[in-house]
């Protein structure tokens, strides 16, 4: 476990979140929260945190894939997600790995300012200057982002249009 960090069992994800990554500890999976008030952890699988989040704006989790699959297609999988509207902008976050597999980290998508490779890793800077290094090559992070970025874009033209 990370001893050192703050304990969050209640972490609502908003635009201030970078990132979640899973960690095991014992026998069970929890989550290291990276955002621009620093690192904590949750006893909780960052899949529980991102059910809770979008429970807690009226929404689930569930709704948040069937409307990310109406824009991308029925069989695109580690599709992005939005988990709320902060303050009109919305909140979205993209897996790199499957959703339920125990290694999968959640990016956000508005807090990031650079993407680099980093050998056969990314590296990811955020709004503060943190850097985190990913265990996935670049290209098939760029695709996630990509992806990520249309889905937003996609979302903001979608409200306007009915402001």
């Amino acid at each position: 476990m990370i001893s050192n960090l703050t304990r969050n069992s209640n972490y609502i994800i908003s635009n201030s979140t970078f990132c979640l990554k899973s960690y095991q500890h014992r026998d069970k999976i929890h989550t290291t929260i990276l955002d621009k008030y620093g690192k904590s952890t949750s006893p909780y699988k960052p899949l529980k945190i991102i059910r809770d989040t979008c429970r807690l704006h009226g929404s689930s989790y569930d709704a948040s894939k069937y409307q990310a699959r109406g824009f991308f297609g029925e069989n695109k999988h580690k599709l992005p997600i939005m988990v709320a509207y902060d303050f009109g902008d919305p909140c979205i976050l993209f897996p790199l790995f499957s959703p339920y597999s125990p290694q999968n980290i959640w990016i956000s998508l508005n807090p990031i300012i650079n993407i680099s490779e980093d050998g056969d890793k990314t590296l990811v800077t955020f709004v503060d200057n943190t850097e985190i290094s990913l265990d996935i090559n670049m290209k098939s992070f760029n695709q996630q982002y990509v992806r990520a970025a249309m889905y937003y874009k996609y979302l903001l033209l979608q409200r306007n249009s009915i402001l």
